[in-house]
């Protein structure tokens, strides 16, 4: 039942529909008698009286004329000329009335919205006067003669192309119109006792489907025409007020160019950006308003002869150097040639210079000016692709400099910052011509040369940056001077990157420093097959403490008077599985750079404390610390674990310290060398004036002995040099209440020498070797007559 229900409002529903598709309704809508007052339709409606309306006075006068043509032709030959004299005033005073509205309404303001009952209102006075001229066959058609018929033929046959024509705009009325004007005519026609009348009212009936449909069109395009015709003139009032809005409180601004490209015209604001006197810039090309390489940037965007955006453009301006950002498109005549250019501009000189100054950041040092590690590095790998392009030779040095760390620490970091950066004024001045210099972190440079004559000028030229930067700097109050050390690296094949070049000049550089501090080393197979050893080295140095390939080994110290052992310095061998046994200078220093030093350092301490323990109690053990341990903030409480775990008297040991640490690690060694004294722990100065010997670390750091490097007692320098360097150690001890220990005593004349001289404790092959902890403890036991004789001492065991 409920589909039952739902089939009236179905077939409604399907009817509309059928209706809303049609021919009639699309009429309909067309005409505007559809009761639809939205503000387009209504503005429509108004649009199509005016059009109608400006051919009113024409065609009322035409009516009036032909009316009278009427009377005036067949007035004698109808039965009832009253009548017909009544129809032609009829038509005059219709004629008449729609003038006089006309005229009424000419100085009036036109109506911008008419409803729809105004058109229908309209529509029914064209209905009204197509009946008028209907009348006219209708009645008096069949009563004429031939030429009677005719001239009434005749001018109804204008009145119908006339009036669908004056009133093509409002299809409603002009329908109306010849509809009735139509039906007269068949009226009459079809009482006419003419021959063919058949034939004449179907050609009559197509006439009028024929005029009817061309109403119909001429109205369609008259509404789609309106309708684009306002949203045209709707859509260039928005965009006039765009520009408007462009034009006061935008930064852009418009610009057209002609052919020549000559300044056609432009908006105000450019010339607020170009901040000229002159009021007007048309005429003037626009070329010169660039800089050069503006210019250039410019004329090469405009070549391809199609539109472009976003180019920066260099501009000269009186207020200095400006960018700006361009985009236009080109003007074309008839043919299709090129005839001018429009465009919009903006200054982007804020931009530009933000975006230049990050870029700068990102690829420049800013301390130094110079390009930094990954800049410099971007530049090499472009310069090895030139130059084996080219045929010519490239290089690559690493430069480090010498002694900054000390000025570093000495006189603080700022000092350090002004030293680089007046390095860096050194470095800039070589420079260029295929010179590329960066600062790759720290005190490290680099160096890329570019040459096609061999390496001789890039080592000459390496060498002149060496002694550039080794002339003294004013930093503040204190003159400084830093010396440069310098690897060098070629691409030797095809197949070497920049990766691998880098990697081989830091391999020069470390050969350099080895050999020579201030040299220019060129990089060979030999160096890196020594840096390979280094690095298989500092891999099995790795598993060296937990496989127990590391041993100490002793030698003794004894008092000076006496010749007793009151202690043992702690020397660390590394029995290597391939190598044998390896001193400490094969390895100590690869520990510090790996940063394995403090692993190593804290085993030699706990392991030396264990030996000692097993010793007199009067015997005490030395044990070096490196700089590097220093750094880990962690040697002061390894310390305290060694003695807690191995259960020796803490008088009993002695930490051994180079001048090197005051230099490096000044605060953290001043730190914990108090710790130490604190805890009560001897700090012997090892090697004492062969450093950076200063008094004021020996008065202000808590120092208790002072060891006499060897080359003071068994050196190549003169004796007298020696002896007077010795005294005035040992003197400046004895009024400190220090120690000092001779080293490198090897003979019975020397042991007597530095007796003489005062040194409280001996050291050195003439009292005994080092040897391992078990051989040390068989010597304690043997070594005190003998000693007391003076005899010289050689154990039997096996010497290291």
């Amino acid at each position: 039942m409920s589909a039952l229900n739902r089939l009236p409002a179905i077939a409604a529903d399907a009817l509309r529909r059928l209706v809303a598709q049609s021919p009639v309704e699309r009429w309909y809508r067309l005409s505007g008698l559809a009761p639809d007052n939205s503000p387009e339709v209504a503005s429509v409606r108004a649009a199509q009286m005016r059009s109608m309306l400006r051919y009113t006075p024409i065609m009322m006068a035409a009516n009036v004329v032909n009316a009278l043509c009427v009377l005036f032709g067949v007035l004698h030959h109808v039965e009832s000329p009253f009548l017909l004299i009544l129809w032609g005033v009829a038509v005059c005073a219709f004629a008449v009335q729609a003038t006089a509205i006309w005229y009424a309404s000419r100085n009036r303001p036109p109506r911008e919205k008419v409803s729809a009952r105004g058109l229908w209102r309209t529509t029914r006075q064209a209905a009204i006067l197509g009946l008028l001229w209907g009348i006219l066959p209708a009645v008096w058609y069949p009563e004429l003669d031939q030429w009677g018929q005719v001239l009434v033929g005749t001018l109804v046959t204008g009145m119908i192309c006339c009036g669908a024509f004056a009133l093509a705009t409002v299809p409603s009325a002009g329908t109306a119109y010849v509809l009735a004007l139509i039906a007269g005519s068949l009226v009459g026609l079809l009482r006419a006792e003419i021959p063919h009348v058949e034939v004449i009212a179907i050609l009559l009936i197509a006439y009028s489907i024929t005029v009817t449909y061309a109403v119909f069109g001429t109205g369609k395009l008259f509404v789609e025409h309106f309708e684009a015709e306002t949203a045209l003139k709707h859509n260039g009032e928005v965009i006039q007020l765009l520009l408007n809005e462009f034009e006061e409180n935008g930064s852009d601004w418009l610009f057209e160019l002609d052919e020549h490209l000559r300044i056609v015209s432009c908006s105000p604001r450019f010339l607020d950006v170009l901040a000229e006197e002159t009021h007007d810039l048309r005429g003037r090309r626009f070329g010169d308003l660039l800089a050069p390489a503006g210019q250039k940037s410019f004329f090469a965007a405009l070549s391809g002869g199609r539109a472009f955006r976003d180019v920066v453009v260099e501009a000269g301006s009186r207020s200095g150097t400006r960018w700006w950002s361009v985009t236009a498109g080109p003007l074309f005549d008839a043919k299709g040639g090129v005839c001018g250019w429009r465009g919009v501009g903006s200054d982007v000189t804020e931009a530009k210079l933000a975006k230049d100054r990050i870029v700068w950041m990102a690829t420049t040092d800013q301390l130094t000016g110079l390009p930094n590690r990954l800049h410099f590095h971007e530049c090499a790998d472009r310069a090895i692709d030139r130059c084996r392009a080219a045929g010519r030779q490239v290089g690559l040095a690493s430069l480090d400099l010498d002694g900054f760390k000390q000025v570093n620490d000495t006189l603080g970091h700022a000092a350090g910052d002004q030293l680089l950066a007046r390095i860096a004024l050194r470095l800039h001045d070589f420079a260029g011509d295929g010179v590329t210099i960066g600062r790759l972190g720290g005190d490290e440079f680099g160096v890329l040369i570019e040459c096609g004559t061999g390496c001789d000028r890039m080592i000459g030229l390496l060498e002149k940056i060496v002694v550039a930067i080794s002339a003294p700097i004013a930093i503040g109050d204190s003159t400084v001077s830093v010396g440069g050390t310098a690897g060098l690296a070629l691409a030797r094949s095809a197949d070497e990157d920049i990766d691998r070049l880098m990697s081989n000049a830091d391999t020069a550089l470390y050969a350099a420093k080895e050999q020579q501090r201030g040299s220019v080393v060129l990089f060979s197979d030999a160096m890196q097959k020594a840096a390979d050893e280094r690095r298989g080295l500092a891999d099995d140095l790795k598993l060296a403490v937990d496989e127990r390939q590391l041993e100490l080994h002793y030698q003794p110290i004894v008092d000076a008077n006496t010749l007793r052992v009151v202690a043992a310095e702690a020397l660390l061998r590394w029995r290597h599985p391939r190598r044998g046994l390896l001193s400490p200078d094969a390895f100590i220093g690869i520990a510090e750079a790996t940063g394995q030093i403090g692993r190593i350092g804290n085993w030699v301490l706990s392991q030396a404390c264990r030996d000692a323990a097993a010793w007199p109690d009067h015997v005490g053990v030395a044990v070096n610390v490196s700089p590097a341990q220093l750094v880990t903030n962690g040697t002061g409480t390894n310390v305290r674990a060694a003695l807690a775990s191995s259960g020796l008297a803490v008088h009993r040991l002695e930490l051994e310290i180079t001048e090197a640490v005051f230099v490096r690690h000044g605060t953290q060694a001043e730190e914990f060398m108090r710790d130490m004294d604190s805890l009560g722990v001897r700090i012997a100065l090892d090697d004492f004036g062969t450093g950076y010997s200063s008094l004021g670390y020996i008065t202000r750091f808590p120092v208790g002995k002072l060891k006499i490097d060897r080359s003071f007692v068994s050196g190549g320098a003169a004796i007298k040099e020696r002896n007077a360097i010795i005294s005035a150690i040992v003197g400046i001890a004895r009024s400190l209440n220090m120690i000092t220990t001779a080293e490198g005593v090897e003979n019975p004349g020397e042991l007597a020498w530095v007796r003489n001289l005062g040194c409280t404790q001996i050291q050195g092959y003439h009292i005994a070797r080092p040897m391992a902890a078990a051989d040390f403890s068989a010597y304690l036991l043997s070594q005190e007559p003998e000693l007391v004789a003076g005899v010289r001492l050689r154990p039997a065991v096996a010497q290291a």
